[in-house]
């Protein structure tokens, strides 16, 4: 064994070949977790802020499910105004003038009888995604453009009583950020009626029209024929009796 005191004196540490084999090896394996650091922050950044984002918008859809319940409320008569939390994730929430519906059909002397209004709705932006309340319905349009219906708008039909709720949302409130803010929404129903009408047409244009299209298909008990121009007709040759429950809401938020 050499002394190390002789070591020192004689430069045998730096001339080593051992000590240079293991500076060569920390330096590779530095080099090896520096680059995984790397590849994992490059890969896994994205797929963790997806999965945040699809979480985020997940919740939101479910509070906006909340929310439909109580505001369909006002909408059918059943309360004067309404209140809800919704939790923000750094999107904003926001009333607009969006959205119209048309109907219209023949009445027993065979005249057209029409109802149009402007719907608006009220809406919460997670990244590309929208989640929005319009027409008593929920509806999610994702970044890619596809439009889904998570919660039915209230249209029923109970032998040959067609119900059509239409919610005229007003107010141009908006906020951004995280946390919780709060939607408040008051209005009453008047009701139009039409007796005995055939050849029924509803016309919804807007930022969810396909998903609009869509739930007029696959609508259960009701054949809708949904044109190019997105006008969804009854395809019955019974006559039905309409009532036109409409709202003019006025939504804040807080």
């Amino acid at each position: 064994m050499i002394p190390a005191k002789n070591i020192l004196k004689s430069g045998y540490f730096m001339k080593s070949e051992d000590a240079i084999t293991e500076v060569l090896d920390f330096v590779v394996i530095l080099g090896i977790l520096l680059l995984s650091f790397s590849m994992i922050g490059l890969a896994g950044y994205p797929i963790l802020r997806s999965a945040q984002e699809t979480r985020y918008i997940e919740n939101t859809r479910q509070s906006f499910i909340v929310m439909a319940d109580n505001i369909n409320k006002v909408a059918m008569g059943d309360a004067p105004s309404q209140s809800m939390d919704v939790k923000m994730y750094g999107g904003s929430l926001s009333v607009t003038r969006d959205g119209t519906i048309k109907i219209n059909a023949t009445n027993s002397t065979n005249k057209e009888v029409n109802f149009s209004r402007d719907m608006g709705n009220i809406q919460n932006s997670i990244g590309d995604t929208v989640v929005a309340y319009e027409g008593t319905g929920i509806w999610v349009k994702y970044s890619s453009g596809v439009i889904l219906n998570f919660y039915k708008p209230l249209i029923t039909n109970q032998s040959n009583v067609l119900i059509i709720p239409v919610v005229e949302i007003s107010g141009l409130s908006s906020i951004s950020g995280n946390g919780l803010s709060r939607v408040r929404v008051e209005g009453e129903p008047t009701v139009t009626f039409w007796s005995n009408v055939s050849n029924i047409t509803i016309t919804v244009k807007g930022n969810f029209t396909s998903g609009w299209d869509d739930y007029f298909r696959n609508m259960k008990e009701m054949k809708w024929d949904v044109d190019s121009d997105h006008n969804a007709r009854l395809n019955s040759t019974k006559k039905f009796d309409v009532y036109i429950l409409s709202t003019q809401m006025y939504a804040e938020i807080l």
